[in-house]
């Protein structure tokens, strides 16, 4: 028989290229940085080329160090330090300026007790006219003497009226008030009121009988003053007043007695009963002034 010699049979397409692969992972282990293979066969022809990167072995493989791993943090913001040390300041700051306002606060607090404290009570100012009366008399309460009213007793004889002009009212005001000053109570002002309405009209005249003179037509010859004295309505009223003091001093049941009487008593006019006619009105006048006084 003849000898059959078998030939070897040509490897396959995909035989040869994963020897080809296997070849080039052998040479790169061995030290290759790139292995070309390429294997032919007498059936077919096939060229693979594969490119390897180095492999990085795993022995390499070190713990970071300290630098390292504080390059890997993410850097710090530009500023922040100076940031944070102005944001401090400020809240500083804004703490003593609070305190500050506290502290200030707290003074005028202690201030305000303290003039409080200091200031005397104030006295509730009278509404009614008894209280206004019971006030000039210096009285808190009760019934009051004669000469601290304005009409202590019955008026007597038919009564007048005339209107005021302001001036009159003026001059009036202030005889009622020089009365007021001398302590002489609301009956002496209404006299000395009600003597002027009779004797000038309540005007500042610079003419009359004889020389008389001023709202009470007083005589500078009779030693009531110089003629620019018994023209000034606070001093002509203070004359008058004090004259009246002295015939109240002789008399001492004068607050009861007809008005005429007591204003008789200082004018020696030739027309006594005349004043009479005026004691209403001038207990109003009265009563206006010292309203408008308390």
């Amino acid at each position: 028989m003849r000898s059959i010699t078998r030939l070897p049979s040509p490897p396959r397409p995909g035989r040869a290229v994963a020897l080809a692969v296997l070849a080039g992972a052998a040479l790169a282990v061995a030290g290759g940085t790139t292995a070309s293979a390429v294997t032919s066969s007498p059936v077919t022809t096939r060229a693979a080329t594969v490119t390897h990167h180095p492999a990085t072995p795993h022995s390499t493989t070190q713990p970071l160090s300290s630098e390292q791993i504080a390059g890997l943090r993410a850097p710090a913001p530009r500023h922040t330090a100076a940031k944070h040390a102005a944001a401090a300041r400020r809240a500083a700051e804004a703490r003593k300026a609070a305190e500050a306002r506290k502290a200030a606060e707290a003074r005028r607090a202690a201030a305000h007790r303290h003039a409080a404290a200091a200031k005397p009570a104030r006295h509730k100012e009278p509404t009614t006219w008894r209280a206004i009366a019971h006030a000039v008399a210096g009285q808190a309460s009760g019934p009051l003497p004669a000469n601290d009213r304005l009409l202590p007793a019955a008026v007597s004889g038919a009564q007048s009226n005339m209107q005021l002009t302001p001036a009159q009212y003026a001059n009036a005001t202030t005889i009622v008030r020089q009365a007021l000053h001398m302590h002489m109570g609301l009956r002496s002002a209404v006299i000395a009121v009600a003597t002027a309405m009779q004797e000038s009209q309540l005007v500042n005249i610079d003419y009359g009988t004889y020389d008389s003179l001023g709202l009470f037509q007083q005589q500078p010859d009779m030693g009531w003053g110089t003629a620019a004295q018994v023209t000034d309505p606070a001093y002509a009223s203070d004359a008058f007043l004090s004259a009246l003091r002295q015939y109240q001093g002789n008399n001492p049941g004068w607050a009861t007695q007809p008005l005429w009487q007591a204003a008789q008593g200082v004018q020696k006019s030739g027309f006594p009963t005349a004043y009479a006619k005026w004691e209403v009105q001038a207990a109003q006048i009265v009563a206006s002034v010292v309203r408008n006084m308390y």
